[in-house]
């Protein structure tokens, strides 16, 4: 095994950008590098990819290393940790659709769709349709005073001020159409 001395001689090398000091660098520790991430990966293709990507981070950091006053292989195993951590950040987990029994019987997950049945895409649709025919029933004025207060979320002291009509007649205009919409959306 190769000593701090001579990694640190390596790594000022490799701050140099020479490249026969980096491949020297890489014989002299990934192996040892590999085995902490594949214990921590528990998947050799992607502790190689950890490690590849240590030495590429290595090769545009490796002029830091002086400054940060610690042993080579010591900074060589955290930055594969920390990207060996990175990688299983971003991993999800994985759920076998399948299972299998005491007996050894091969079983399905049931998995819950959670998006709406044709049925219901339709009634909603239906709805969207009825309401929009009801609301284009509704004299113009109200009808505007009745979606900026629903799509806007304006109070009926903001709906007075930017219609510029008085407070009275904006709450009679929401009140009556939100009553008429009612009434239209219980006759259909």
């Amino acid at each position: 095994m190769i000593d701090d001395a001579q990694l640190q001689q390596l790594l000022s090398r490799v701050a140099l950008h020479d490249r026969a000091a980096l491949r020297s660098l890489y014989d002299a520790t990934a192996g040892r590098l590999l085995a902490i991430v594949q214990r921590m990966l528990d998947d050799r293709a992607a502790a190689e990819d950890v490690i590849q990507d240590t030495f590429i981070t290595v090769w545009s950091r490796a002029a830091q290393f002086p400054q940060l006053r610690t042993s080579p292989l010591a900074w060589l195993t955290t930055i594969a940790r920390h990207r060996a951590i990175d990688l299983m950040r971003r991993r999800r987990p994985e759920t076998s659709l399948t299972w299998h029994d005491a007996d050894g019987h091969e079983h399905q997950h049931d998995i819950v769709d959670e998006a709406a049945t044709p049925l219901d895409q339709l009634q909603r649709r239906q709805v969207d349709g009825q309401l929009s025919l009801c609301v284009g029933q509704l004299d113009d004025a109200p009808r505007q005073a009745l979606l900026l207060a629903y799509y806007e979320g304006l109070t009926h002291e903001q709906l007075a001020a930017r219609l510029k009509r008085p407070l009275g007649t904006v709450k009679t205009w929401v009140r009556r159409s939100l009553q008429q919409l009612k009434a239209c959306l219980e006759d259909v």
